[in-house]
Formats: structure tokens, C-alpha cells, sequence
């Protein structure tokens, strides 16, 4: 038995966390997992406590039910996906009311910041991590959906160096249980509105090249972004179209989300863009990474982010 089915056990008053803006894995991990313990441990109050996802992982089982509020009287709190205790935003008070917590995560700069933490930071996503502390027999369709989305946005639907054979096989066992996996992909990764992709049009019309095109980026201020969408997550997307141009090294994505204030997205194909948001107070994984910076845009890339990026690039 691992120490999270333990806990689990142990506990009768369960809270289900992730990181803030959470994306496909997160959302998953944290919804595979509450379908997981819901069905398979008697008598536990399990809430999944998170800001509330994108409408296009509505499908996924008890989505409906998320709370943005901490449940402070969790006994055990189990955090999915998130790399520090800043990640979760308002419900990482929980970290404290609850008597125990544990770390569920597979990025490289993680804090281990729960009580218990289980890293590893080779995987594709948090949810293939999961899985393999789960009971595959008692894995059902339900549980298995959520999952395997978080694999396939993870893992740039296997195509990112991180996906491996396990990666695949578990790929493999959660269709097996039997559900629309191309129609998870269509609507939930590639399929975008009209005005999102009219928006992404004009940032890559606006896009930059920068030393010798190994770096291209893009920004995006909120009155600009604002006139398209009402829902930011609606830009997931922008920033690996942008590390899809030819020659690029580093692709760079910036978009105002308050007053002087940016949320900074990093891809690389084979450079180090998690030592970047680190020293900018953010994190990730090698090749995928971001942070929040502040300021004005045109000083933000001049002082900071181009410079740390031309040193990546010739490091």
C-alpha cells in the first residue's frame, strides 16, 4: 500500500486541490481522483476545491461540484499538480488545517512543500503519476476519462519528449475501459472558438524574431485579449504555436492579466526554459514553464526576459 491510498484510508473529511488557471492535467488529476476514492472508499466527504476549469472539461464527472472555497474541514488534503504552496492560491491555507497533506506532482521545481510528497519529475503528467498509485482494476470509465486527458494535454498528445512507453501503455489501459478518446482530443485540445482563433491570428501577425530566429514571442495587453474573449484559458494554445515556427528555440508568450501585471508562458524544444521562470518566481518543467512578472511589457522583455533567454540560448 502507498502512502497515498493510506491516507486516504485514514481519513474521513478528504479536500482535492491544484494549482491556480488549472489546466487539462490538473483538472484531470484532481477529478480522476475524487471519482477514484468517491467510488472505490465508503463513508469519506471528499470535495474537490479549485478555481473552476475551462467549460471544455465540463464532460469529466463532478466537475459541477468543484468549490473555488477551501474545505477547512478537511482532515486530509491532497494537492494535484501544483509545484509550491503559491500555486494554490487562496486553498493553500488548507495546508495548515488539515492534519495531513500530501503532494501528488511531476515538476522538476517542486518544493515538496505537503507533509508527504511524492515527485517525479520524469513523467508526462501528474495523472499518469497518479495512476500508477491507483488500483487499475478499480479504475472506472469515469476516472479513466479525467486521466487520460490530463495525459494527453501533459504530453502535446504524445508528441513531447517527456511521453514515454509507460506513458503509452497507461494510455492504453485507460481506453480500455471504453470511452471517445478522439473526441476528448478534438474537443478538448485542438478545437478552439472563432474568436480564439481569430486572436491567435493577430498574435502571431504581431509576432517577433529574435537572435538570429532561435526565440519568437508574442504579447498581448488586456485591453487587446479582452475585445476577443471574456475567459483567458481560452489562450492555451498560443504559445506552442508560436515554438511551432520553424527554426524557433525558445518561443515566448506574454499576456496582461492585471494592470502592469503578465502572465509569462516558456516552450522550448531542447533548451532549459524552467531555470528562466524559477529566477522570475515561477516554475515548470524543463521544456515548459512559466511565471508572473511585473511591470511594463516593452522593459519587461528588454531587462529581463530576452536577456535570460539569449543566455539560455547560448548556454
Amino acid at each position: 500500500m502507498n502512502k497515498l491510498i493510506e491516507l486516504i484510508e485514514n481519513a474521513k473529511n478528504i479536500a482535492i486541490t491544484g494549482h491556480v488557471s488549472p489546466d487539462g492535467d490538473c483538472t484531470g488529476s484532481t477529478l480522476g481522483l475524487y471519482n477514484y476514492i468517491t467510488e472505490n472508499f465508503e463513508d469519506k466527504n471528499v470535495k474537490v476545491c479549485l478555481e473552476k476549469p475551462s467549460m471544455k472539461f465540463s464532460f469529466m464527472n463532478g466537475f459541477e461540484l468543484i468549490s473555488e472555497d477551501p474545505f477547512m474541514e478537511a482532515d486530509l488534503l491532497v494537492s494535484l499538480d501544483a509545484s509550491d504552496r503559491e500555486r494554490l492560491g487562496s486553498r493553500g491555507v488548507m495546508l495548515e488545517s488539515a492534519a495531513q497533506s500530501i503532494c501528488i506532482d511531476h515538476h522538476i521545481t517542486n518544493t515538496k512543500f505537503a507533509k508527504f510528497n511524492i515527485v517525479e519529475d520524469f513523467r508526462s503528467s501528474t495523472c499518469e503519476l497518479l495512476y500508477t498509485l491507483l488500483d487499475s482494476d478499480k479504475v472506472s470509465v469515469e476516472t479513466a476519462k479525467c486521466l487520460y486527458t490530463g495525459i494527453v494535454h501533459d504530453s502535446g498528445v504524445f508528441k513531447y519528449q517527456s511521453t514515454t512507453k509507460e506513458t503509452m501503455d497507461i494510455a492504453g489501459e485507460l481506453i480500455s475501459k471504453g470511452f471517445d478518446f478522439t473526441k476528448i482530443i478534438d474537443d478538448t485540445y485542438f478545437k478552439k472558438d472563432f474568436n480564439a482563433s481569430k486572436l491567435l491570428g493577430l498574435v502571431l501577425t504581431n509576432a517577433k524574431l529574435e537572435f538570429d530566429g532561435k526565440c519568437c514571442y508574442g504579447v498581448l495587453d488586456y485591453d487587446t485579449w479582452s475585445k476577443y474573449i471574456s475567459d483567458k484559458k481560452k489562450m492555451d494554445g498560443i504559445i506552442d504555436n508560436l515554438r511551432n515556427i520553424d527554426g524557433v528555440e525558445i518561443a515566448l508568450f506574454m499576456y496582461e492579466t492585471a494592470k502592469d501585471e503578465y502572465k509569462v508562458s516558456l516552450r522550448s524544444i531542447n533548451k532549459n526554459v524552467s531555470s528562466i521562470a524559477a529566477a522570475l518566481g515561477g516554475g515548470g518543467h524543463i521544456r515548459a514553464a512559466g511565471a508572473t512578472v511585473y511591470g511594463k511589457a516593452d522593459e519587461i522583455l528588454k531587462n529581463t526576459l530576452l536577456p535570460m533567454i539569449e543566455k539560455e540560448l547560448n548556454g
